[in-house]
């Protein structure tokens, strides 16, 4: 398929959707810019038909307009000879414009005709109406036609617009209503496409088998047929029979025409006389297309990955300047919540430094282990008077290796599930940020949120006016649509000092306002967190879609060679909103731009890496697991790490509904035994087809350590003081999860 859509694009000159669904028929929708082709059964379907298909509907692409079947509707004129005189214009262009397609549609028609796919296994071709002829001799079959009928014939074979097609789709309609054949009516020698007599036998390609050949002496894909005795000097067409033709279809029957025995005016499985012109062959192709069709295929809807909008990220230094005044009057409760920070700070500044020094023992090490020892070629003069017994005596050089330059971009859960957790994760995340500080590891920090307070003045007349235009802002057909929703940029490497303590405090206060207010714990003195910064949904799939740009410009940004992307989350994400289209208004004859919902087999691709992906829609873990795997792909040396949050209320455990949630495949018994260890343990690592590791963290475990040794110690024996010490600083490490674990991958 990838090859096809490829090929597609290319003969479209364009960026074209290239999808295949569970439909009746190949589409072009030149709204949207959207090729759709039907699943069609493998045992079926040949290359060659394949090619045929595409290079049709990439036709209609480039030449067929939007608003043409609208105009056709509108003028009531019938679909089907639309339809077939269209197909004749658009098919000899595209053979015009790429040569090379002229075998690709005597290739794929010959197959078709193998195959029946018109109908006309079994019927007398010549008795077919004139419509249906015109129709298979531009498919390329053995069609013959009266001279009355060769004009329609040539100016089909001309037509250049589509107000073409429709101006001769009407006259043509008309025409054969009016002179409809009588079933007693005398025969007329009938003369094949090219104006000859009789029938041509020539290969395939040739005049005679769908072909029309141009005026003059050389047959030419899709031209005017042929005219026997050349051209008048105005210009006009001369027929076959030596009679100048007006161009305005004036075939009143006045030419004596030679009869041939057997055959009809326009056959006698035409309309009869003033009844309605009907195209048996369109119909015969819509039911040779249906049998090509898998029915039992499961249906499929498509997304492609949408850029970004740019101002999508909300800088720290806009969040500090819009929060920092939501405080300036805060009073003792502010200046307590500072303090709290400061005290944190403090705690962990020997823990998050005896961390360091450790990680940095861990790389030198690592980095010593893959040393490479070479002589060096140069004699070493200390060696030199052991010659006798030592045959080494060349100096060696010892080269070691560059250590991996790492970076990190973490996203945090910015839900109202989350107020729970928020002060311990906070306390986790302020000291993952010291300790890249200390060891100059570039970092950022997002919080996804999709609070409306975001976008919107709620106290403006027009504010669901304003919601709706962001939500279309980066509306582009075919294009997953995004939540209107922020990344908020907390904390990044580029902050100064004086910044990153200023948004400590205000996340800290803002935790403790959320915390006191859904515990119903409110203190007349706690200031109310800025109501940009309250708690809104979980538009996590949103988050891992927007990654896809934010981790690869990071990366090229900071020059690291590896960077580690952690996603931090309390549940499931949001659904996606859906997809973005255009859907036909039939009242008012306006296309308006919709969002359709993503359901069964979900079909993405991604422009940047030209990859697709299937996803099922049955759950929307589903969904959360294939972006990731896109967002892999879109980022090469990247450690993708997952933190899931669970359990909840005064205990902190986690229960096994939680973890079959993140694991459906696995046994009850092994969900029991996974129960003991997180509870015991204070973290499970489990498998993800999303993330390279995922860790399923306690809440109760997520308040960070920083007690010291008891008073109770005092005068103890040294050897209970080592002990002492030795769990004290064992469990202040394994109480910062998100560090433990960030150091592993790093070190």
């Amino acid at each position: 398929m990838k090859n096809k859509s490829t090929l597609a694009k290319l003969l479209a000159e364009e960026d074209i959707f290239v999808v295949h669904k569970k439909m009746d028929t190949a589409y072009f929708n030149p709204k949207s810019r959207e090729l759709g082709l039907p699943i069609w059964k493998d045992e079926e379907m040949t290359k060659d038909i394949y090619d045929l298909m595409v290079c049709h509907e990439i036709a209609h692409a480039l030449w067929t307009p939007l608003d043409m079947l609208e105009k056709a509707m509108v003028r009531k004129i019938n679909h089907s000879f639309v339809n077939i005189i269209e197909d004749a214009r658009i098919e000899r262009m595209v053979q015009e414009r790429y040569p090379g397609s002229v075998a690709v549609f005597n290739r794929g028609y010959n197959d078709l005709t193998g195959k029946d796919f018109f109908g006309i296994g079994d019927k007398d071709v010549a008795k077919l109406n004139l419509i249906d002829r015109i129709n298979l001799f531009f498919k390329k079959q053995k069609v013959e036609f009266t001279t009355e009928e060769m004009p329609w014939v040539k100016r089909i074979a001309k037509t250049k617009t589509p107000d073409d097609v429709l101006n001769l789709s009407e006259e043509l309609y008309a025409w054969m209503a009016e002179n409809a054949p009588e079933e007693d009516g005398d025969d007329e020698k009938m003369i094949d496409g090219s104006g000859n007599g009789e029938s041509g036998e020539g290969e395939e390609g040739e005049t005679g088998e769908g072909d029309a050949p141009a005026d003059g002496n050389e047959t030419g894909e899709g031209d005017a047929p042929a005219d026997g005795e050349g051209e008048k000097e105005d210009g006009e067409d001369v027929p076959a029979n030596g009679s100048a033709d007006d161009g305005d279809n004036d075939a009143d029957g006045d030419a004596k025409n030679e009869k041939v025995e057997g055959s009809e005016v326009g056959g006698v499985e035409s309309t009869g006389p003033g009844s309605v012109p009907k195209a048996e062959t369109d119909t015969d192709v819509n039911n040779a297309i249906e049998k090509l069709i898998d029915k039992t295929a499961e249906n499929r809807t498509y997304g492609r990955i949408p850029a970004l909008n740019e101002d999508l990220i909300m800088p720290y230094g806009e969040i500090l300047e819009k929060a920092l005044p939501n405080y300036a009057e805060g009073g003792s409760w502010v200046e307590a919540m500072k303090a709290e920070v400061a005290a944190m700070k403090g705690e962990s500044k020997k823990t998050v430094a005896y961390m360091a020094k450790e990680f940095e023992m861990k790389k030198a090490a690592d980095q010593y282990a893959r040393a490479a020892v070479s002589k060096s070629g140069s004699l070493d003069m200390g060696r030199l008077h052991t010659y006798k017994y030592n045959e080494d005596l060349f100096k060696k050089v010892t080269t070691l290796p560059g250590a991996t330059n790492h970076g990190m971009v973490m996203v945090v859960d910015w839900s109202g599930s989350m107020y729970e957790n928020l002060s311990g994760t906070l306390s986790q995340l302020f000291n993952l940020v010291w300790f890249c500080r200390r060891t100059q590891i570039p970092f950022e920090v997002f919080a996804f949120s999709d609070n409306r307070d975001l976008f919107v003045d709620w106290s403006l007349p027009n504010s669901y006016e304003v919601l709706e235009e962001l939500n279309n802002k980066n509306f582009k057909a075919g294009d997953i649509a995004l939540r209107t929703f922020k990344l908020l940029n907390f904390f990044s490497s580029k902050m100064s000092a004086k910044e990153e303590i200023e948004m400590m405090e205000i996340l800290w206060m803002g935790t403790k306002y959320y915390t006191s207010r859904y515990n119903r714990e409110y203190n007349y003195t706690t200031v109310p967190a800025p109501q940009f910064l309250n708690l809104g949904g979980t538009p996590l799939n949103d988050a891992i879609i927007a990654m896809m740009e934010i981790v690869p410009k990071f990366k090229r940004e900071t020059g690291v060679q590896k960077v580690n992307t952690i996603f931090l989350t309390d549940g499931a994400s949001n659904r996606i909103n859906g997809v973005y289209e255009y859907r036909l208004n039939t009242k008012t004859g306006d296309h308006e731009k919709v969002t359709a919902s993503l359901y069964d087999k979900i079909v993405i691709s991604d422009p940047k890496t030209f990859k697709t992906y299937e996803i099922d829609s049955g759950r929307n873990g589903d969904m959360t697991d294939g972006l990731l795997r896109i967002l892999k792909d879109r980022v090469s040396d990247m450690n993708l790490i997952g933190f899931f949050i669970a359990g909840s209320g005064r205990s902190g455990r986690v229960d096994k509904r939680t973890l079959y949630y993140l694991q459906r495949e696995i046994s009850q018994e092994k969900i029991m035994e996974q129960v003991k260890f997180i509870n015991k343990n204070k973290f499970l690592a489990i498998d993800s087809k999303g993330y390279d590791e995922m860790y399923v963290l306690p809440a109760k475990g997520m308040e960070v350590s920083n007690e010291g040794l008891s008073d109770e110690l005092v005068g103890a024996s040294k050897a209970k003081l080592k002990t002492a010490f030795g769990k004290a600083m064992s469990g202040k490490i394994d109480s910062r999860q998100l560090l433990n674990k960030f150091v592993k991958l790093v070190a």
